[in-house]
């Protein structure tokens, strides 16, 4: 008796620990989307943080003689702190506080907020039912591999529709404000969510041979 379950007791012990660190994670994921809502000025519910905006300058920023050079020995250096020279160039980015936001910046605001952390939730839950699934038996199951897929797409399609999300609300955000005529407004994508969506694609491919060959093993017994 005691070799058959010890071989399950130490499965359990194994997985165990990374579920209970993707239930924490889960946790606090879902505090971060609260306190987004609660801790914030949301829709008239003002907290301890105001919304902001880092965007570029549209204009130049003279920053007079803050560094000069001079020649020495060795070369060029900084004439201030004679260490290796630098120089400042455009754009410049500034800080861009709503000190008295309007209803409809603190709703593109407290939408902006909880979109960061909407893939983070649903991908560590996939994982996590991915995980608890494995401590409970074998984890080479159709229902893993649906979550599999279904975590590439979350993660490819999520992350880059988070990018755009945010790049659009911080858009509407400063062209209804007096910094309008002052910023630059760029967007930026990055492929990462979709290169690692696609990683994760090939594990669930993978994943799908696991499923079949252990179909196999039970219809041959």
């Amino acid at each position: 008796m005691t070799g058959i379950d010890t071989p399950t007791v130490r499965h359990y012990d194994t997985v165990r620990p990374f579920e209970t660190l993707l239930a924490i994670g889960l946790a606090f994921t879902v505090i971060g989307i609260v306190g987004s809502i609660i801790d914030r000025p949301g829709l008239g519910w003002y907290g301890t943080t105001q919304p902001s905006v880092d965007a570029e300058l549209d204009f130049d920023v003279d920053f007079g003689n803050r560094l000069t050079t001079t020649v020495v020995d060795d070369g060029i250096v900084d004439a201030a702190t004679a260490q290796a020279p630098v120089t400042i160039g455009q754009p410049v980015t500034a800080h861009f506080v709503f000190t008295d936001p309007s209803t409809s910046q603190r709703a593109v605001w407290v939408i902006w907020q909880v979109s960061d952390f909407l893939v983070p939730l649903v991908g560590t839950w996939l994982v996590f039912s991915i995980v608890r699934s494995a401590r409970r038996g074998d984890p080479f199951v159709a229902a893993n591999e649906r979550r599999l897929w279904m975590l590439a797409l979350v993660i490819a399609l999520g992350g880059t529709a988070m990018q755009l999300v945010g790049g659009f609300c911080r858009l509407l955000m400063l062209q209804r404000s007096a910094a309008a005529e002052m910023t630059m407004i760029t967007a930026s994508i990055s492929f990462m969510p979709i290169i690692i969506g696609l990683g994760v694609a090939v594990l669930a491919s993978v994943w799908h041979v696991g499923v079949g060959l252990r179909d196999d093993v039970e219809g041959m017994i």
